[in-house]
């Protein structure tokens, strides 16, 4: 879901203020879903914004979705964009601890992120 906001064109706009990009994750995440979800996370690294992704939701979800968001927190690093977590399900962590990528999502330890209600 891409905001387009053509009103307030006056406003000022710091980049110390910058709100992150955020990415929701669904519940039901397949190869199927993965051609859009690349464009997403495409187009939010495009913005060269900090980057949160919300995995609360998450029940299912693919060693497919799994690479891509793999190579999101990889990328990120490589230029120097911050990439977070909202928050985390049950199922993604597990699924991530299982295939071996928990670690380079940063899902070891932790039982969640904190609320994008923090960040505003």
């Amino acid at each position: 879901m891409t905001k387009n906001v053509a009103k307030g064109a006056s406003k000022k706009r710091s980049p110390r203020a910058a709100k992150p990009a955020c990415i929701e994750l669904g519940e039901r995440l397949t190869i199927v879903q993965a051609t859009e979800l690349h464009g997403t996370l495409t187009e939010r690294l495009a913005g060269g914004k900090p980057i949160v992704v919300d995995g609360a939701r998450v029940e299912e979800i693919d060693t497919a979705i799994l690479q891509l968001l793999a190579s999101l927190w990889r990328t990120c690093l490589q230029r120097g964009i911050g990439c977070t977590w909202a928050g985390t399900s049950e199922v993604l962590r597990r699924t991530a601890a299982l295939v071996g990528l928990a670690e380079i999502l940063q899902l070891t330890d932790d039982e969640s992120a904190p609320s994008l209600d923090a960040a505003g």
